[in-house]
């Protein structure tokens, strides 16, 4: 029986030691200048967004989650995130955000997210006229946490399974007029 319970021991240890260095390790995303191509394709660990990093995210599968640390800057389009959405302190974030007519000209196709997206502390945004946060066209299987963010909000024609969550921003949620389907509870001012 000892020696069972020690194999066992360190057949535990071992698994362990494979999910610590594997499982759990994140890629950074940065993609570089304009022009440079967005990150697309199966990412498997998940995402970090940094501190000046500017990521662009067109057509990728990642799996576990998103995280975008203060200073870092987001923009998901046409993208399936599996794990959810978690931001503190980021510059801007526009998720399926954009026009597709034109004269505006900007496609950035909806995402879907498994999990909930989690944003708070995000600045007033650095990609004017865009909003500091943007969710738009996504279907969301997660509740949504918007808490403490300086800049304007837009959450619109997202399908929220989940709810959606505000405490403490500085300005009312905008729906630009097309407003979202949510299941579960709204706790959300929405402004204009």
């Amino acid at each position: 029986m000892k020696k069972f319970t020690g194999l066992l021991v360190a057949a535990v240890g071992l698994a362990t030691a494979l999910l610590v260095d594997g499982a759990l390790a994140a890629t950074q995303c940065n993609t570089p200048p304009p022009g440079s191509p967005p990150i697309s394709g199966t990412v498997r660990g998940g995402l970090v967004v940094n501190a000046g990093d500017f990521c662009i995210l067109a057509g990728a599968n990642v799996t576990g989650g998103v995280r975008v640390n203060a200073g870092g800057v987001l923009i998901a389009c046409g993208s399936t995130i599996d794990g959810g959405i978690v931001a503190d302190g980021a510059l801007n974030l526009l998720i399926g955000a954009g026009m597709d007519e034109e004269p505006a000209g900007v496609v950035c196709p909806g995402n879907v997210i498994n999990g909930r997206v989690q944003i708070s502390n995000t600045g007033p945004g650095i990609l004017a006229p865009a909003p500091s946060i943007a969710l738009e066209r996504n279907a969301i299987h997660g509740a949504v946490h918007l808490t403490s963010n300086a800049g304007p909000i837009v959450v619109s024609t997202n399908t929220i399974a989940g709810g959606l969550f505000c405490a403490g921003n500085a300005f009312d949620v905008d729906n630009e007029g097309t407003p979202s389907v949510i299941t579960g509870a709204v706790r959300c001012n929405f402004g204009s």
